[in-house]
């Protein structure tokens, strides 16, 4: 199921947008710009309480307004990178039934060189949830 983001801009955020798709919504907060390699970023994400179904991940992508030469996330995570435009997947704990769930995470970025790697920022563009079914058998489908 495709699940169009929206976006729309907030000015009392430290990026200034916010994505919403269907059973995700997030924003990006710059953290530190400079921690003597890389600019750290917080991604901050809220599962949908009216959306029922198991989200076995979270693939986000961000766009950076700079290009980034190097990029990594707490523990490891799935991390794809292309230019400006990173992909990353956060994996779920199948916990994310009308949970509201919340989740903060780092993800440190860096560009051709320091003064870059200060200026970089940073916005969610799009949302993949990937779901399972539940054990009366429904859910799969994000409703």
């Amino acid at each position: 199921m495709f699940e169009k983001p929206s976006v729309v801009v907030l000015d009392n955020l430290s990026e200034g947008v916010f994505a919403a798709s269907g059973c995700w919504s997030g924003f990006v907060v710059n953290a530190q710009d400079w921690n003597g390699s890389h600019h750290v970023f917080e991604i901050h994400l809220t599962h949908s309480k009216e959306v029922e179904h198991i989200s076995t991940a979270c693939t986000i992508t961000l766009l950076f307004t700079g290009v980034v030469t190097d990029v990594y996330t707490e523990n490891n995570w799935s991390c794809t990178l292309n230019g400006n435009t990173v992909t990353l997947t956060r994996p779920s704990h199948a916990n994310a039934y009308k949970s509201g769930d919340e989740v903060t995470y780092k993800v440190w970025a860096k560009s051709t060189d320091e003064a870059s790697t200060k200026a970089l920022s940073c916005s969610i563009t799009s949302y993949d949830c990937s779901k399972q079914t539940n054990v009366q058998g429904g859910g799969a489908d994000g409703n």
